[in-house]
């Protein structure tokens, strides 16, 4: 018997059912588009930011390099006080970089890595045996040195209101307890996941849950960086979706390590002024003053507990509560074998030794910093590189800076609180500014004098006069006669009767005389016979830049510049006729350590040297017997050279003058041009003085050219004179005057 099988019936789809599962398909698929397309949208964001110039990285200013040589002019105290400031500390076992031990009078170093415009040079050691004033050798354990080098100072970043500030460091250069310490309390999954933790993120909600409130974050190291640089600071579900898909992407694209190091740079850290300041690396600078790599675990602990909340658990504002946060870190530390049992108790007996705010740039230097910003506007084109974590390296000499201001500061002190001053201090061998003070306020930015305010300038135009008639020896030498006698002059429509300071008249007076006891009447007279068109060629010889107007008042001073055009005419006149143009910045290199501006301190001989040393023996009588004989008593083993300048109604102070290898200029006034009642002598004369009160100077001394001699000099007729002769003056001459006359007049 067939049996028949029962076919059983296809129940149909339900219609409503059927719409809804091909709509909900569709729109997985279009979802699926969306997200894919988003995704590919993420991808290409991150990775154009990732891989390009991720941050505002302002450009760092640093200040010289000191560089150490036997024989150099430095003393032991000048020694310490550059560590000091470099915030190297003093540690007999010098066993890292950052330290130093003294040792009657040598100092051992362990210096720290640092990349010079030159090259990248790593920790050193080296010890420094002084003797006196100067540095007498240099060595490396048995090895004698023939130089060595500290790194420059930190001065300042370039950063605008409100922008971010950072400085860069990089992965390898963190010191593994930093990272285990930094990984074991931000995210301790995180070289497993893979940029997003689902276990924490379950681990946080329940214990938020429990808690009744936000207790915990369940975000990765990963996601906190996509936080930080790719979305806004709102707390919103779609925010945390966004970062978690942005965490994904990075994970995905980029190794562990790239990610760390960049958090490292990324992370918030606190605040300086108006300047977010982000990065462990200017972290460890602006709590500690020091680079990353030589914090000690107290200390790293406490910087990575700041990471929570840098505003709760600052330690400046809110010691306890930042105390307590980094023993708890110490403690977890400990737990997990990052520090030992000793290592964990001595850290936790530490104090916070936290600087205080600001510290960690060792001073403000306004007025030089305008002159940086004024040459990086003609030696940068593209302004953003400035925030592209550029290298600026300067003259700036911090040691000069703090005795120049100390010097201002007391003399200011001493006068009328609307007198201003300026000042500039260079090292005219190299054209280098080495300090520069702008006005009375120097810590504030403002008004520069030493760059801006064009005054009078005195007798400081006087050797530039004199120079004129020197470079003329056959009618010229410092023993030629001028009269010291009244005179009148037709300038334009008024009579012009000039009068020396004193009002009295010397009659006859040799030139050295005239110039050391800056007597106006001869000086008109000589400039008068020399002519202006000679003075004018000789100041644009000596570096002046602008064409003046001059008339015979400018012999006496009538000439309006300032400071800093003084300071460029006698770097020339300091530096035996060889011009070089001042600058403040030495070199300028890339975060990588690329070169884009090295300068070329290549002299030109504009003066021959046979006139100028004559000038500059002159000078130096100014300063021993002159005008400025004040010198003498204070310091009466050093030889300087130099000028005083007082303008018209004791408006206007002036001094400039020189060591062997340092120039000065000093100004002061008022703003209002009202008279202060000083001479050059009485005024700007002390506040050089001052300078070098704390800065021992180094006696100027100047080999004789090969056309320079001396000889006797008559004081009646100002000729070449036999040795048998009386009444004579011994000076040097250059060798192509007259010869002797044989007699004795």
């Amino acid at each position: 018997m067939t049996t028949k099988r029962k076919t059983a019936k296809k129940t149909p789809m339900n219609p409503l059912l059927r719409s809804v599962l091909i709509f909900s398909l569709k729109l997985g698929l279009l979802l699926l588009a969306a997200m894919s397309i988003y995704l590919i949208y993420l991808d290409s964001k991150i990775t154009t930011l990732f891989s390009g110039h991720k941050w505002q990285v302002p450009a760092q200013l640093y200040g010289r390099t000191l560089e150490l040589t036997p024989g150099s002019h430095l003393n032991q105290q000048q020694f310490l006080d550059e560590l000091s400031r470099l915030q190297y500390s003093a540690d007999h076992r010098l066993n890292g970089p950052g330290q130093y031990d003294v040792s009657g009078n040598t100092v051992h170093v362990v210096r720290r890595a640092f990349e010079f415009p030159d090259g990248a040079d790593g920790v050193r050691r080296f010890s420094v045996e002084f003797a006196g004033e100067f540095v007498q050798r240099l060595y490396q354990g048995e090895k004698t040195l023939q130089k060595a080098r500290l790194e420059p100072q930190l001065l300042q970043h370039l950063v605008a209101a409100e922008q971010e500030d950072r400085e860069l460091v990089r992965l390898a250069d963190v010191p593994q307890p930093i990272r285990e310490t930094l990984l074991l309390v931000e995210d301790r999954e995180f070289y497993s996941h893979h940029g997003v933790s689902p276990l924490s993120i379950l681990r946080a909600f329940w214990q938020n849950l429990l808690a009744g409130r936000t207790v915990q974050g369940g975000s990765t190291l990963t996601q906190q960086l996509a936080k930080n640089m790719y979305t806004n600071q709102q707390r919103t579900y779609l925010r945390k979706v966004n970062e978690a898909l942005i965490a994904l992407v990075l994970d995905f694209r980029y190794s562990k390590d790239q990610i760390l190091e960049a958090y490292l740079n990324e992370i918030f850290i606190g605040q300086f002024k108006d300047n977010p300041v982000h990065g462990l690396g200017l972290g460890s600078r602006l709590y500690f003053g020091k680079p990353l790599a030589e914090l000690k675990p107290h200390e790293y602990a406490l910087l990575v507990g700041i990471i929570k909340g840098p505003s709760v658990y600052d330690p400046r504002r809110f010691a306890d509560r930042a105390l307590s946060r980094r023993d708890l870190i110490l403690d977890l530390m400990a737990e997990h074998g990052i520090l030992n049992h000793d290592q964990h108790n001595a850290a936790k007996q530490q104090a916070l030794d936290v600087i205080p705010l600001g510290q960690h740039l060792k001073g403000r230097f306004p007025a030089y910093i305008d002159k940086v910003r004024q040459e990086l506007r003609q030696l940068i084109s593209d302004t953003s590189q400035l925030q592209q974590g550029l290298r600026v390296f300067t003259y700036l000499d911090p040691m000069a800076q703090q005795a120049a201001e100390q010097a201002m500061s007391a003399r200011l002190s001493q006068l009328n609180d609307k007198i201003e001053g300026a000042m500039l201090v260079t090292d005219y061998h190299r054209g280098a500014l080495k300090a520069i003070i702008g006005g009375r306020q120097m810590q504030y930015a403002g008004y520069n004098r030493a760059l801006s305010a064009r005054r009078q300038i005195g007798s400081i135009v006087k050797p530039v006069v004199y120079l004129g008639a020197l470079q003329q020896p056959a009618l010229f030498n410092l023993g030629t006669i001028l009269q010291d006698t009244p005179m009148n002059l037709r300038s334009g429509s008024r009579n012009w009767q000039p009068q020396n300071y004193d009002k009295k008249f010397r009659g006859p007076v040799p030139i050295v005389t005239a110039l050391s006891q800056s007597l106006n009447i001869p000086t008109v007279r000589l400039g008068m016979q020399v002519g202006l068109p000679k003075l004018a060629d000789n100041l644009h010889q000596l570096g002046l830049q602008r064409e003046l107007s001059l008339q015979p008042s400018s012999l006496l001073g009538a000439v309006e510049l300032s400071p800093f055009e003084v300071a460029q005419l006698y770097q020339t006149l300091a530096n035996k006729g060889q011009y070089l143009p001042l600058a403040a910045v030495s070199a300028i290199t890339t975060t990588e350590g690329r070169v884009l501006h090295q300068r070329q301190q290549k002299a030109e001989q504009r003066i021959a040297q046979e006139p100028l040393y004559l000038l500059q023996y002159a000078l130096q009588q100014a300063t021993q017997q002159g005008t400025a004989a004040a010198l003498t008593s204070q310091f009466p083993r050093t030889r300087f050279a130099g000028k005083t300048g007082t303008s018209s109604d004791y408006r206007d102070s002036w001094f400039s003058g020189f060591d062997h290898e340092t120039g000065i200029v000093v100004w002061l006034g008022r703003d209002d041009n009202q008279a202060i009642g000083l001479t050059g002598g009485s005024g700007a004369l002390p506040v050089f003085a001052g300078y070098f009160s704390r800065m021992p100077p180094n006696s100027l001394f100047r080999a004789v050219p090969d056309k320079v001699r001396k000889q006797f000099i008559s004081k009646l007729s100002g000729r070449p004179v036999a040795e048998s002769c009386v009444n004579v003056l011994l000076l040097p001459v250059i060798s192509v005057e007259m010869p002797s006359s044989g007699t004795c007049d």
